[in-house]
C-alpha cells in the first residue's frame, strides 16, 4: 500500500471506470494500490443522489411505486455499471470522479480557513492554558499534559495564536534566543593545550562511542552572564535522558570546575559515579583544561572518565546541551547578571527544566527519564526533585521573590 491517504484525481477516475465496468471493490483496490476500506469510504462519501423521474407519474397511472433498487443494497452501493441506468425510474446513486475530486478540494480548502473551535472550547483553552503559558511552559509540554483540550494539530494551534483566537498571543511564548555573530580568533593554541587534545579530539570521541555504543555520554558547557562579571554556570547534561545539572561558578576557571567535580565525587557513590560519568564531551573552553581533575577521582587519582573536546567553533557537536541552554535563557535572558544568583536558584532553574515534558522522551520529563539511569536517592543528594506539569515555570517570574 502507498504510505499516504489522499486520493488523486487519477485514482478517482480509475474508481469510476472500475465501477462502470462492474469490477468489485477488491479488484479496484488492487489496481490503484489502495485498501478495500479506502475505496468504500470514498464511494460512500462522494456518491451523488438522483431523484426518480416523475415522467411515469403523469403519463402512466400504473407506474412502479417501489422507488428503491435492490442493486443499492449491496456493494458497491451505487448504480455505476447498471445497463438500465439511463431509463431507470428509481432512486439512484452515481459516483462521478470529477465531482468527487471537486468536493475533496473544496473540503481541503475550507479546512485551512476559519476556526474549527466552538466558543466553549476556546473558553476552556483560555481558562486552562493562560496561567500555564504565563509560567513560560512550552507548546510541547502543554500538548503532552493537556491533550484532552488540545485535540488539534500544533500548526493549527500556532495559526490560532497568530490570528488572536485566544487571550494569549505570540509574545507570551518564550522568545527565540539570538546569538551574536562569532568573532574570528587568530590565537594559536599553546603547546600545552595541543598536548591536552591528544587522543581527546572529536574524531577520537566518535571512534570511541562507535566501539562502546552503550556508554553514558555527558555533555558539558558553561553559561555566562554579563561580560564584565566572572560569575557563570557549569552545566552537565546526559544525552540518554536530557537531564541537566546546573552549578554556580564564582569564576570561569579550572579551579571552579574542579571544585564541582570534587563535590560530585563526594556525593555520588563510587560505582554510580563511575557508571554515570563514563564519557564527557565539552568545548575548548580554557576552564576545562585541567583534565586530570575531571577524568580522575580527585581523592585517589584513579582514572574513570574519558574526556573529549569538540572541534573549534563547532558547538553543534554537543547540540543537545546548547539546545537545553535556551530554557535557561527563558528565565535569565542574555545580558542578565548572574552575580546575585545562588546555588539554590540554580537548583530551582534546573528542576523546572528537568520537569518539562519532551516529545523526544515519549512525553516524559528528563527527571523521569533519569530514573532509568540512577536511583532517586542520588538525585535527592544532588538537590533534584520533580515538579508537577502545571506548576512548571520557565520565565523570569521564577526567580522573583
Amino acid at each position: 500500500m502507498t504510505n499516504y491517504c489522499h486520493l488523486s484525481y487519477e485514482d478517482r477516475k480509475n474508481i469510476e471506470d472500475g465501477l462502470n465496468d462492474n469490477k468489485s471493490i477488491n479488484q479496484i483496490a488492487k489496481e490503484i494500490n489502495r485498501s478495500h476500506s479506502t475505496i468504500l469510504r470514498e464511494i460512500d462519501r462522494n456518491k451523488i443522489f438522483s431523484q426518480p423521474s416523475s415522467f411515469n407519474q403523469y403519463k402512466n397511472n400504473n407506474y412502479d411505486k417501489d422507488l428503491s433498487c435492490s442493486r443499492l443494497a449491496k456493494s458497491p452501493y451505487v448504480c455505476n455499471g447498471c445497463k438500465s441506468r439511463s431509463g431507470c425510474r428509481k432512486e439512484r446513486y452515481i459516483y462521478y470522479a470529477r465531482k468527487a475530486d471537486d468536493s475533496y478540494r473544496e473540503v481541503k480548502s475550507e479546512a485551512r480557513k476559519g476556526i474549527n473551535l466552538t466558543p466553549e472550547e476556546v473558553f476552556e483553552i483560555n481558562k486552562t492554558l493562560t496561567p500555564l503559558i504565563k509560567k513560560g511552559q512550552t507548546i510541547n509540554h502543554l500538548y503532552i499534559n493537556h491533550s484532552d483540550i488540545l485535540d488539534f494539530s500544533k500548526p493549527s494551534f500556532y495559526n490560532y495564536v497568530n490570528n488572536g483566537v485566544f487571550e494569549f498571543g505570540p509574545l507570551d511564548f518564550p522568545r527565540i534566543v539570538k546569538y551574536k555573530k562569532r568573532k574570528n580568533s587568530n590565537k594559536r593554541r599553546t603547546r600545552k593545550e595541543r598536548e591536552i587534545l591528544i587522543n581527546r579530539t572529536y574524531e577520537d570521541f566518535t571512534k570511541y562511542i562507535s566501539e562502546h555504543p552503550d556508554v553514558n555520554i555527558v555533555e558539558m558547557d558553561t553559561v555566562i552572564g554579563l561580560q564584565d562579571e566572572s560569575d557563570c554556570f557549569l552545566t552537565l547534561l546526559w544525552r540518554k535522558s536530557k537531564f541537566m545539572l546546573i552549578f554556580k561558578l564564582e569564576s570561569q576557571t579550572t579551579d571552579e570546575v574542579s571544585r564541582v567535580f570534587n563535590i560530585l565525587q563526594e556525593l555520588i557513590p563510587y560505582e554510580e559515579y563511575n557508571r554515570l560519568f563514563q564519557v564527557i564531551l565539552t568545548d575548548n573552553g580554557h576552564e576545562f583544561f585541567d583534565v586530570n581533575k575531571i577524568e580522575c577521582i580527585q581523592s585517589t587519582g584513579e582514572y574513570v572518565t574519558h574526556l573529549f573536546f569538540c572541534d573549534p567553533h563547532m558547538s553543534c557537536q554537543k547540540g543537545m546541551i546548547e539546545k537545553n541552554h535556551e530554557f535557561i535563557r527563558y528565565i535569565l535572558p542574555k545580558g542578565s547578571s548572574f552575580k546575585n544568583i545562588t546555588q539554590e536558584d540554580c537548583n530551582l532553574i534546573m528542576n523546572n527544566i528537568n520537569s518539562l515534558c519532551r516529545d523526544s522522551l515519549n512525553g516524559k520529563s528528563p527527571y523521569e527519564a533519569m530514573l532509568f539511569l540512577c536511583d532517586e536517592y542520588i538525585l535527592k543528594k544532588l538537590n533534584c526533585y520533580y515538579i508537577k506539569p502545571d506548576e512548571v515555570i520557565l520565565n523570569d517570574s521564577l526567580l522573583k521573590y
